[in-house]
């Protein structure tokens, strides 16, 4: 029998008990229909029981009413108006009200108004005051019909919290467990989707919960003891779905009194695999834009100069079990060449300007990124590099900013792998855009350099560059034993020239002479401007006979018939620059002095 029809039965039993504790014992009382009744009320209880919550026994539900009120007319009858069963009237009513069927109780109503009202028209008053019977009569049907319809409405109240309640249950996203003294007597649909059990599983289930772990079960139930000894609280476990997965799980214990005296919780349950997962996501974000930040800090702080080893050592940094990483940029004839390499090459890596398949032509041209996972087979290697380096996995990734792309950074992996990950390719992105403007710094602070080291009218290295030269070529005669002579040309009547041909060709001869004196020169010699007319030679290895004789050679290369005065000094490497300059320069003073187009040994 249904749990549901075994409560319904409960109380029409001890109503029958209390009928029978009660009958009269004095004689007088017509057993026969008190049997009779005793009998109808069995009858109507079993009925009524079978009946209960199924709209198909309509039918049954009807003939137990009718039973009901059968049963106590019998007894009214058998014992007398005055019997006390009157009370029992209100069964039939209690229970058409607590099903909210009206119909079966406005049925059950006329009922109750057949009982009390028939006898009393049909003047079976057995001795009984007409007036206080006709008033009995109406207060029943009075008060049957006010406590019907007010169960009804409580009911219906009722139920419409009970079905609000399991509809925010239902919607629930986490899991919901009701549990009394450790036994699963509630649940949700959404913590049967969590764990992959049915309602009918979960509920009574008791610890150990088949959502446990094996393996955790003694920790769990200890746990579990702990949480309820402390009236609660919030913990986070692993669970087992049905299929035999796993997941984190949080859990949520909130003691609750359900008005019958037994310790419940609320449980409710979250699985927290996505929250997991989101937080290392929020933790590798962190770590990318602390890396990202290292690199603009790396990458903007560095020494110009040092700007292409410094990419390729943070790059290294940046990618876990790459190995090797090179620069690579176009030379003058459209190949490629390596500007920086980590670890350093014995000599730049070259690939020719029609290898358009190489991976770094490739990614400049397209300004796309590209992944080669096998390196040894792939047209986008050069074989000879990948198998110097021992490479099997190479990222290609371009360099550039919005003006275009400049070069291109190459990363290899001893390893193969299957795709670069979006963390190293966020990452070498940003630092191929700092590594361009970076580049592009140290281009142009080479350049720079070079210019302020540089005459701009000749080409040749200016006073600032001649300096740095001397100083160095001093130091390297003063530890080899060797000499270093210094000769300071002057053009003879330049200023005469200038007036007569104008600024422009004085500019000329300038050049010329300049181009003129170098193409007579050895390699190891430097040739500077010093400034206007003046240049200084500088002769390592010769000493003043030697200087003189060299200087003697560059007579007669001038246009115009121009000739120049000059003062050679020589040191032998201990002699300070400003005095061997000064040498040289007291020298020329004495060759203009005495009639100039000559060259004197100071």
């Amino acid at each position: 029998m249904p749990l549901t029809a075994r409560r319904l039965l409960i109380p029409f039993a001890a109503c029958l008990a209390v009928v029978l504790v009660l009958l009269p014992a004095q004689d007088g009382a017509k057993w026969l229909a008190v049997g009779a009744g005793v009998v109808l009320l069995l009858v109507a209880g079993l009925g009524l029981t079978t009946a209960a919550g199924r709209d198909d026994r309509r039918a049954v539900r009807y003939a137990s009413f009718v039973a009901v009120l059968t049963a106590i007319a019998l007894l009214r009858a058998g014992i007398g108006a005055n019997s006390g069963f009157g009370p029992l009237i209100f069964l039939p009513v209690m229970w058409a009200a607590l099903e909210r069927r009206r119909g079966e109780l406005l049925a059950v109503l006329a009922g109750i108004a057949v009982v009390y009202f028939l006898p009393l028209l049909l003047g079976d008053l057995h001795g009984h005051d007409l007036a206080s019977t006709w008033r009995g009569a109406t207060l029943m049907l009075v008060v049957s019909t006010g406590v019907g319809f007010a169960v009804v409405g409580l009911v219906e109240h009722v139920r419409d919290e009970a079905s609000r309640s399991q509809a925010i249950l239902d919607a629930m996203g986490e899991g919901f467990a009701l549990t009394s003294d450790g036994e699963i007597v509630l649940v949700n649909p959404a913590l049967c989707a969590i764990t992959g059990f049915a309602a009918d599983e979960l509920m009574g289930m008791r610890p150990p919960f088949a959502f446990w772990p094996p393996e955790s079960r003694e920790v769990n139930h200890a746990l579990m003891r702990r949480i309820v000894a402390d009236g609660g609280g919030v913990f986070e476990i692993e669970l087992v779905r049905a299929d035999g997965t796993r997941f984190p799980a949080e859990i949520s214990a909130v003691p609750t009194d359900l008005g019958d005296g037994r310790r419940c919780f609320l449980n409710t349950v979250r699985d927290v695999t996505r929250l997991h997962a989101h937080e290392a996501a929020q933790r590798r974000h962190a770590e990318q834009l602390a890396a990202i930040t290292d690199v603009i800090r790396e990458i903007g702080h560095c020494d110009p100069l040092e700007a292409r080893p410094t990419i390729c050592r943070t790059a290294l940094a940046l990618c876990d079990g790459a190995h090797a990483v090179s620069i690579w940029e176009v030379d003058d004839d459209g190949a490629l060449t390596t500007t920086a390499t980590v670890p350093e090459a014995a000599a730049p890596y070259r690939i020719e300007a029609h290898a358009q398949e190489h991976g770094a032509h490739v990614v400049m041209t397209s300004g796309q990124p590209l992944f080669v996972p096998d390196a040894r087979s792939s047209p986008h290697c050069d074989r000879r590099i990948i198998e110097h380096l021992g490479a099997a996995s190479v990222l290609y990734m371009p360099i550039g900013d919005r003006t275009g792309v400049r070069g291109a950074l190459a990363l290899s992996w001893p390893e193969p792998l299957a795709a670069a990950t979006d963390s190293d390719l966020l990452l070498v992105g940003v630092l191929a855009g700092e590594a361009a403007i970076a580049m592009q710094r140290a281009d142009l602070l080479g350049r720079l350099d070079e210019l302020t080291r540089t005459d701009e009218l000749t080409g040749l290295p200016n006073r600032r560059a001649w300096d740095e030269l001397l100083t160095h070529e001093l130091a390297s005669a003063d530890r080899h034993n060797g000499s270093v002579s210094v000769a300071m040309l002057d053009l003879d009547f330049f200023k005469r020239y200038n007036d007569e041909h104008g600024h422009l060709a004085g500019d000329r001869l300038l050049r010329a002479a300049a181009a003129a004196w170098q193409s007579e020169l050895r390699t190891s010699d430097v040739l500077a401007r010093w400034g206007g007319e003046e240049f200084a030679l500088m002769l390592p290895g010769c000493d003043g006979a030697g200087a003189a004789a060299l200087v003697e050679r560059l007579r007669g290369t001038l246009p115009d018939n121009v000739t120049f005065s000059a003062g050679v000094a020589t040191s032998d490497g201990r002699t300070a620059p400003r005095a061997l300059v000064d040498a040289a320069d007291q020298a020329l003073y004495t060759a203009k002095a005495t009639g100039r187009d000559r060259v004197v040994v100071g």
